[in-house]
């Protein structure tokens, strides 16, 4: 078991535990917290360990912490958390076993978070050398996260008979319309239509100037696509899906005969290209026309890009369509992991 995991199964333990005795919260340890913040605030959710490293601290120095919740935490959630302690850096987030995060918390903003009603545990990161990756994790609960949509290989001229539709939608009733995804359709014409997600990572990311990463995409696609014959091809093995990460911003230009084009090398169908794999197609396992959620991951395969001066890069997924009809699809969850590339 990975160091990550047993700290994880750790800090699980102690948030079920509920008691004193479970997070071994001895009366030392107690009465050392009250020698530190002068109140005593019950229940403690400072670990012993903790505790007698932050006793003779001063209130600007920084700790390595797993603090887990009682709840999910959204984008604005950990927002609001900054304005009431200030702000702070997380390593990792845990979305699935416990709710909470693995970062760096100055003393003062340890015992702040004590008084938080959803915080149940705030303890020492063991394995913090652990959380090199940069892990990138996308839900769509309550909006796109920073995933904007777009569309090529189609005519300017013809931009409307496309129906060209992108957005955060209930995914269908037959996985859970409670869920949400984002949305991508598109009639393909012109048999060979793109349609792609992409999202921008910087140096807020922790990524590094000029720096290599592998990059291994997680992700789901809600497809109706059956495995049977239409024009051009069928709708759920001639549509191609691929992944890819650069460090000039995917975009669709138009050409001097009208076409929208990418600006980067994805290859053509089921062809890879320098700045894009082909991992599988849409293809479900039965031919009816109900949604079914199809994994796709790379993980035998990493993608290696090298971020720009400015420490950027895009990554991207996207669907290259030799049917021709309309292909309507949702994303529920996306994740990427960045491990960087040591020379």
């Amino acid at each position: 078991m990975s160091s990550k995991k047993i700290s994880l199964v750790v800090a699980t333990m102690l948030v079920f535990c509920g008691s004193v005795s479970g997070l071994n919260l001895t009366k030392p340890a107690l009465a050392a917290h009250s020698n530190v913040h002068d109140v005593n605030i019950l229940p403690y959710k400072i670990s012993e360990e903790l505790t007698r490293k932050i006793e003779r601290a001063s209130t600007s120095d920084v700790f390595s912490v797993i603090v887990s919740f009682n709840k999910m935490l959204d984008k604005e959630d950990y927002a609001k958390l900054e304005k009431e302690i200030g702000e702070f850096s997380r390593r990792y987030t845990y979305d699935s076993v416990i709710s909470g995060f693995a970062g760096d918390l100055t003393k003062e903003q340890i015992l702040l978070l004590n008084k938080n009603a959803f915080v149940t545990l705030i303890d020492l990161d063991q394995v913090v050398t652990n959380y090199d990756d940069i892990i990138v994790e996308s839900t769509f609960s309550k909006d796109k996260d920073g995933w904007i949509g777009g569309f090529s290989d189609y005519p300017y001229k013809d931009k409307l008979r496309y129906k060209l539709r992108f957005s955060l939608k209930s995914l269908p009733k037959e996985i859970n319309n409670k869920q949400k995804g984002l949305y991508l359709s598109g009639y393909n014409g012109s048999d060979d239509l793109f349609m792609f997600v992409k999202k921008k990572l910087d140096t807020n990311d922790r990524l590094k100037p000029n720096t290599k990463y592998s990059v291994t995409f997680d992700f789901d696609i809600a497809t109706n696509a059956g495995d049977k014959i239409g024009v051009g091809g069928s709708p759920g093995e001639s549509v191609y899906v691929k992944i890819g990460a650069t460090n000039t911003e995917p975009i669709p230009v138009l050409d001097n005969t009208g076409f929208y084009l990418m600006n980067i090398d994805k290859g053509n169908q089921k062809e890879e290209g320098k700045d894009a794999f082909m991992i599988g197609d849409l293809a479900k396992t039965t031919i009816d026309k109900k949604y079914e959620l199809k994994p796709f991951n790379n993980k035998q395969r990493p993608f290696i890009v090298e971020t720009d001066k400015k420490g950027e890069l895009w990554l991207f997924i996207g669907t290259d369509s030799a049917f021709e009809g309309v292909t309507s699809i949702y994303y529920p969850r996306i994740k990427v992991t960045l491990k960087e590339v040591k020379e």
